[in-house]
């Protein structure tokens, strides 16, 4: 029986020592939001000369067991943390880049048999909250749609509305994703609501690395609806429309008196013009009423006279129309009356 015991102790020491002698690296998965630190400690009992960190298969940091890190690094350094029997050392990376594929941390013992161990590294981006529009008032009863816009996220985020502080149904709104070239997410997720009063609406969002919802809130005032602004916006608008009728109408009866007596003033224009010239010229030598002699007067004296006496009827009304300044004339007309062969000869003349 002692024999047996002493058997199984032996065994025992050395599935002990075996499992003690396996080399270690926690967290196995780790997740963090871009900007920030994340660590991890790989352990062992064995010896070891250098210790190396790697990030997608590229040295990152490496640890002398005599000198400890070598070389230094912003973004990245390490913790010695060993204990008596078993070495362990903390490796701090600080601000991973975004990548959407999960990343590859190695810790590797050299030199002998090496010795490697692989952690997973997730790295999550937060990104924007928005509702379109902001702070509004509207009338009681009025449809209100807000709008909510998370933009840079990573992973796919969350979305949850609450309204007063009480949580919406997701039935209640409606939501949509794309992703960009960079891997990043933007989502938008719109809700239909009534106003019955002043509401505090709150959109949220949320991925797993984010330990509080990203929230964005706005307040919504309800006015109620006066009867008598709508009396005063129906009067207004309607006196508007008369008096624009008004002016309209106004300007085409302008418009078309200016379009109807234009023609008549291009001819008295010109002909006052043309009455001037002629004028001038003839400063009283030119005698309208004068009718010539001749054998057409012998022969038909009747109607000598007739002509005479329109021409000399006309001269006024020419002179009066034509002239702009009015003449003192004085006409003289006499007759002389004379026989001779039986023939009646009238003669007027006009002096100016």
């Amino acid at each position: 029986m002692r024999g047996v015991l002493l058997l199984k102790l032996v065994l025992l020491a050395c599935v002990m020592h075996g499992v003690l002698s396996v080399m270690q690296l926690e967290p196995r998965n780790a997740t963090v939001l871009q900007g920030a630190e994340v660590r991890f400690n790989c352990s062992t009992d064995e010896l070891w000369d250098v210790m190396v960190w790697q990030l997608n298969g590229r040295s990152m940091l490496t640890i002398s067991a005599l000198h400890g890190p070598l070389g230094y690094h912003d973004s990245v350094w390490a913790v010695n943390r060993s204990a008596s029997a078993v070495s362990i050392w903390e490796f701090v990376l600080k601000s991973p880049e975004f990548s959407p594929t999960v990343q590859e941390v190695t810790c590797e013992l050299l030199p002998g048999i090496v010795h490697r161990e692989t952690a997973a590294l997730s790295v999550q981006v937060e990104g924007r909250v928005l509702i379109s529009g902001g702070n509004m008032s509207v009338q009681v009863g009025a449809p209100v749609v807000l709008q909510c816009q998370a933009v840079g996220w990573y992973p796919t985020p969350a979305i949850e509305w609450s309204i007063n502080g009480a949580t919406v149904d997701s039935s209640q709104f409606n939501s949509s994703s794309v992703q960009d070239q960079t891997g990043l997410f933007n989502i938008t997720s719109v809700l239909q609501l009534g106003v019955e009063n002043i509401s505090k609406v709150e959109c949220s969002v949320s991925i797993p690395a984010l330990p509080v919802p990203h929230t964005f809130t706005v307040f919504i005032s309800a006015e109620p609806l006066e009867s008598n602004s709508v009396v005063v916006i129906a009067v207004t608008v309607t006196v508007c429309i008369i008096a624009l009728l008004a002016l309209f109408t106004l300007m085409f009866f302008c418009r078309q008196k200016m379009i109807r007596s234009k023609p008549f003033q291009d001819q008295l224009s010109f002909g006052q013009q043309n009455t001037e010239n002629n004028y001038e010229e003839r400063q009283g030598k030119v005698n309208f009423a004068y009718h010539p002699e001749g054998p057409t007067g012998f022969n038909n004296p009747q109607k000598a006279d007739t002509e005479m006496t329109a021409a000399t009827q006309k001269v006024p009304d020419i002179i009066y129309i034509m002239s702009r300044e009015p003449r003192q004339e004085s006409v003289s007309d006499y007759i002389n009356v004379q026989r001779r062969d039986g023939l009646k000869k009238t003669r007027q003349s006009t002096t100016v």
